[in-house]
């Protein structure tokens, strides 16, 4: 595929403008014909402030609607809509032969997953995962050192975030389990989990979670221990209510180990006479989730964050919250990965 992507924004909520930042930044890959939302005065919002009311670009009150009369061209989706409509949208687009980008999570629950996944190798198109982490030039590198087998034999990973979460979701739809499936865990933890996933590129087995709610209905603090195939063994800490921002991830392994940001960012490596590497030689590409979501179609970028990786959060996800209920540790089946 060549020329521009015509896309669609499904959503124009507040996180939505970060869509509309990877469009303008990327005008010869990126086309918007049109905008989606269900409340319209969202829609009439977005469209002028983030398109300047660019008449050339429909509006739609309904994805129904969208799918329906679709404008010329359409050939690709970004939703970023609250997480529980994720599987829904994501089918209906997939059925009408459009590529889909998808705001995080992928889906909540580890069933849609499977039936997504499915849906995806049927109609064979192009899907992703708007995670930042997998697409930083940081995380390609630290996979890279880890697939080189740099940091030797994998044991450790130690996770953690905290943030003003409570307080700064209060009243919004991140705090309506029917729409966010979840809560801190599903939000800022999200990041770390599929940060983590995709550096050591592996199923959980086996988890124990405690969580609180600190009066709210959903999740704001958390603490996890993880064990992950090859017995490496892992431990988040999720703090939503808490003044500031800060977070991290360490993996160790028996001949060094490296940290980032849940967003990647920054970097620190250590071999295995404990030296600090002060200035890697970091060499791998640098996208966006957009960016690389269009160059993929034209066949210049191999895709940083597929389904596959959505399966791995959604059966942890699964098991975090089944064992958060619960209080005792909860084993996982393994997900369809198609290894």
């Amino acid at each position: 595929m060549s020329g521009r992507t015509k896309l669609a924004i499904i959503g124009c909520g507040g996180h939505a403008g970060f869509h509309a930042q990877q469009v303008h930044a990327n005008p010869v890959l990126l086309e918007v014909v049109a905008l989606c939302d269900i409340k319209r005065e969202n829609l009439e919002r977005f469209h002028r402030e983030k398109f300047g009311a660019d008449p050339k670009i429909r509006l739609y009150d309904s994805m129904d609607e969208l799918l329906r009369h679709p404008p010329d061209g359409l050939q690709a989706v970004t939703i970023v809509t609250p997480h529980t409509t994720h599987f829904e949208l994501c089918m209906a687009a997939l059925e009408h032969g459009l590529d889909v980008l998808c705001e995080k999570p992928m889906v909540t629950r580890s069933d849609h997953a499977r039936k997504l996944a499915k849906k995806i190798r049927q109609t064979g198109r192009h899907f992703q995962i708007a995670f930042q982490a997998p697409f930083s030039a940081e995380y390609a590198y630290i996979r890279e050192v880890i697939s080189r087998g740099e940091l030797g034999e994998l044991q450790t990973v130690t996770a953690f975030s905290c943030q003003g979460w409570r307080n700064g979701t209060r009243g919004k739809w991140r705090q309506d389990p029917k729409l966010s499936g979840g809560g801190q865990m599903y939000d800022t933890g999200a990041h770390l989990f599929n940060g983590i996933a995709w550096l050591i590129d592996r199923p959980a087995k086996e988890v124990f979670c405690w969580s609180d709610n600190k009066g709210t209905p959903v999740d704001i603090n958390a603490a996890i221990t993880i064990r992950w195939e090859g017995n490496v063994l892992g431990s988040v800490t999720i703090s939503g209510n808490t003044p500031g921002w800060q977070e991290g991830i360490w993996v160790a392994g028996d001949k060094g180990r490296v940290g980032t940001g849940i967003h990647g960012g920054r970097l620190e490596h250590f071999d295995a006479q404990k030296n600090q590497i002060k200035y890697p030689l970091v060499t791998q590409p640098h996208y966006t989730p957009l960016q690389n979501f269009a160059l993929c179609l034209q066949g210049k970028a191999e895709p940083r964050c597929g389904v596959r990786y959505g399966l791995l959060h959604s059966w942890l996800m699964d098991a975090l919250y089944k064992s958060a209920a619960e209080k005792r540790p909860v084993k996982l089946t393994r997900p369809p990965l198609d290894d």
